[in-house]
């Protein structure tokens, strides 16, 4: 971390719920490829960590923008859900994500964004005509 940034309680929520799931995970077969699957009730798990209920959708919601989780089913009920977890949270993800998040909550944010889009679009379209270009002249 650079300047000594120090962390948010979220960030370590994300990481003390990730570990919590890593722990009880199991290593299974998806699509052809080894994943680590944490199955389970995660308001228990919750509980269980002595997090506030109200932590459960922040939490779930950063680990999945930092692509450290990927929800495989819901559970329900009696139902547990299913999560495969892809990557530890890190603190760049965490700070990069939170960024994004707050400039798309914002009109000016959302605009940097469009911009960046078109930037990214016309970039793409300039590299597709270069290499068009280079092939007619093979």
């Amino acid at each position: 971390m650079q300047n000594e940034e120090v962390p948010p309680k979220l960030f370590e929520h994300c990481l003390s719920v990730f570990a919590a799931m890593k722990k009880n995970a199991t290593a299974v077969q998806i699509e052809g490829q080894h994943a680590l699957v944490y199955e389970g009730f995660l308001t228990r798990l919750f509980s269980d960590l002595q997090l506030a209920t109200p932590y459960y959708t922040s939490v779930m919601q950063r680990l999945r923008r930092m692509q450290c989780v990927r929800q495989l089913s819901r559970g329900g009920g009696n139902s547990p859900s299913r999560w495969e977890l892809i990557r530890d949270p890190e603190w760049d993800t965490f700070s990069t994500a939170e960024q994004k998040r707050l400039l798309g909550a914002t009109k000016l944010g959302q605009l940097q964004g469009q911009v960046t889009s078109l930037n990214s679009r016309v970039q793409n379209l300039e590299d597709t005509m270069a290499r068009i270009l280079n092939q007619e002249a093979s």
